[in-house]
């Protein structure tokens, strides 16, 4: 991490200045010495980095570092000699604002990556492209905190991953950070993936799509929780929301997975601890519309108001060896409106566990990715208002939940007419980045349990009302 010796010697008095670039300008050199109130303004062209570039500054709240366009036009870092495009290292309080970073070619392939992001805090990326690269569209690594990774556009990965972010072992974390409004698709591994260690991360409102997998939430190594919220994840290969710590999920969409929708697990036996997963709708996946592997024995894990639609195929399984020795669960579940095969629960037993549901006719047009709830659907006002049910005050929309008899799933029916943004294959356009924050959670953990191993197919009440979707792979 950056020392006090070096803020001092960086943050010494020193006039701001206004650095301007143009194509053929040498980055390197210009760039090489920044101090706070500098603005970096390039002007607007393609630039052939030959070599990976590096920006290291210490700015301040009061004086941030800003490296931006100057005015209208494209700024293209065109990547083919780096591994990375550009890297911020050891640095504080910098904002990179609106550039374009490509990758080469070589043999016909795309070469480089993106950006990375190294021991550094207070760092703002935002309304940046990266795209057609090689290996990871942004990266995080080293100790780093603070940070804004809002309104970007990540795409065309052949060999990496839209936002990675930790070490995998734990040794190095992200936390205190925001990852908002971002585009990622076509990656060719997981959209976002947060790497055991990342701590108190919200990631809100993303679009994510035809990834291999959606998101993944390692362990927080004992640290305060990540937050999942309000985010649409579609057309994956794999499962779309993978969750192997402690998490809050709730208001997330996430529909045509080649695996889970949602797949909970406990790789190394004690991280699965204090999850929530509540208010997401989940349809037409390949596997279980949720899968809670290994959540049976786990301390504090919340499963409720949760829409589960999959007709023809796998609703929802909750199944674990340690019912099989008698062990009672301290799982909270309740009221998720499910269809599809249901198995590890005995409905006679705990009849609110799961309810039965009306399948694709609930929503308002599935099969153009529109799962608003329908007027006097089977998900309008059924669900759990318990504190326990971790309910949140606004749904995916960023409308006010009723309270009293909140709407199971990830929207509030606030009137006939999906009021906000229907999925498609742009930025999520709500008002839901304002509202949907961590100051609204309720609820804590203690429910009861349950055993119970049989199946159960929850075919929808009113009939299948729209054909499935064939599902759309990349070439």
């Amino acid at each position: 991490m950056i020392s006090l010796a070096a803020w001092m010697a960086f943050s010494s008095p020193a006039l701001a200045a206004d650095v301007s670039i143009g194509v053929g300008d040498d980055i390197s050199a210009l760039t090489s010495s920044l101090r706070p109130g500098d603005r970096v303004l390039f002007a607007p062209g393609t630039y052939d980095l030959e070599a990976t570039i590096t920006w290291t500054g210490l700015g301040t709240e009061e004086e941030p570092i800003t490296i931006k366009p100057n005015g209208e036009g494209e700024v293209l870092f065109a990547n083919s000699g780096g591994s990375w495009g550009i890297r911020v290292v050891d640095s504080a309080y910098m904002s990179v604002e609106g550039i374009t970073v490509t990758g080469g070619e070589y043999g016909g392939y795309a070469t480089g990556s993106g950006i990375e992001i190294e021991n550094s805090t207070h760092i703002t990326l935002t309304n940046c492209i990266f795209k057609d690269l090689d290996g990871d569209g942004i990266r995080v690594d080293g100790d780093a905190r603070d940070l804004l990774i809002e309104g970007n556009e990540v795409a065309n990965l052949a060999n990496g991953t839209g936002i990675n972010v930790g070490c995998g072992d734990a040794s190095c974390w992200l936390q205190d950070s925001l990852i908002v409004g971002n585009l990622v698709h076509d990656t060719r591994y997981t959209g976002i993936y947060l790497q055991p260690g990342t701590q108190n991360v919200e990631i809100l409102d993303n679009n994510i799509f035809r990834s291999e997998r959606g998101t993944y939430l390692g362990p927080t190594a004992l640290g305060p929780t990540n937050y999942f919220e309000g985010n649409a994840i579609w057309q994956t290969e794999g499962d779309g929301i993978h969750i192997e710590g402690t998490a809050i999920v709730r208001n997330n969409v996430v529909f045509e997975t080649g695996g889970d929708g949602i797949y909970t697990n406990n790789n190394d036996g004690n991280d699965l601890v204090d999850v929530v997963i509540s208010h997401n709708t989940v349809a037409r996946t390949d596997g279980y519309a949720a899968n809670l592997d290994d959540a049976y024995g786990a301390d504090g894990f919340v499963f409720s108001n949760n829409a589960l639609a999959n007709p023809t195929g796998y609703g929802l399984d909750w199944d674990d060896e340690y019912k099989y020795y008698g062990v009672e669960s301290t799982n909270y579940i309740s009221n998720n409106v499910v269809t599809g095969l249901v198995e590890g629960f005995d409905p006679l037993l705990y009849p609110t566990f799961v309810v039965p549901g009306g399948g694709f006719s609930d929503f308002e047009n599935a099969d153009n990715f529109d799962f608003y709830p329908r007027q006097g659907s089977t998900i309008v006002d059924r669900g759990d208002a318990a504190g326990d049910a971790y309910i949140p005050a606004f749904d995916f929309n960023g409308i006010a939940r009723e309270g009293a008899s909140p709407d199971v799933g990830a929207y509030e029916w606030d009137g006939t007419g999906n009021p906000g943004w229907v999925i498609d294959e742009s930025f999520k356009q709500t008002d839901a980045v304002a509202n949907n924050r961590r100051a609204d959670l309720g609820g804590g953990c203690c429910g009861g349990g349950g055993t119970g191993d049989q199946g159960l197919l929850f075919l929808p009440l009113a009939g299948l009302a729209v054909a499935l979707r064939r599902r759309r792979r990349r070439s």
